[in-house]
């Protein structure tokens, strides 16, 4: 009887401990929570973008476009993912600048991935989108 409660704890204790661990590792979160409660919006007063495909480059200091651009952003469900498996064609790069400074870096991969780099931590996390993202709005600044 006891080597059964044994041989029982021994299977259940380890599938217990990759579980809790796995819920602890694929968390929810939402881009308000991880990138703008990080920072004051309101002083972001420049928005780098770059376009992966050609490297084309464009900078927005316009204020409403600014906040049009992270309106978009706002209220996207998240989960964090260990590592980003991306195969689409196009990448962005966001770079979120207050004071001249580099606060927040973002790279998003077809709408579905969005990695975020912390400037002033040196680091970064990768994400997944759990609803779809329209990145039509960026390759419009582009034209």
């Amino acid at each position: 009887m006891k080597k059964r409660y044994k041989l029982l704890i021994g299977i259940l204790l380890p599938l217990i401990i990759l579980f809790v661990s796995t819920l602890l590792i694929t968390r929810d979160s939402t881009f308000d929570k991880e990138v703008i409660e990080r920072l004051d919006i309101e002083q972001v007063n420049e928005i780098e973008i770059i376009r992966g495909s050609d490297e084309k480059s464009i900078t927005i200091t316009d204020t409403s476009l600014i906040h049009q651009i992270m309106e978009q952003f706002n209220g996207q469900s998240l989960r964090k993912i260990r590592f980003n498996k991306s195969e689409d064609d196009e990448v962005y790069w966001l770079t979120l600048h207050i004071n001249d400074e580099r606060e927040i870096g973002l790279r998003l991969d077809n709408s579905k991935n969005l990695l975020v780099y912390l400037y002033e931590e040196n680091y970064m996390k990768d994400y997944k989108f759990l609803g779809d993202l329209q990145l039509n709005f960026i390759e419009e600044l582009f034209q």
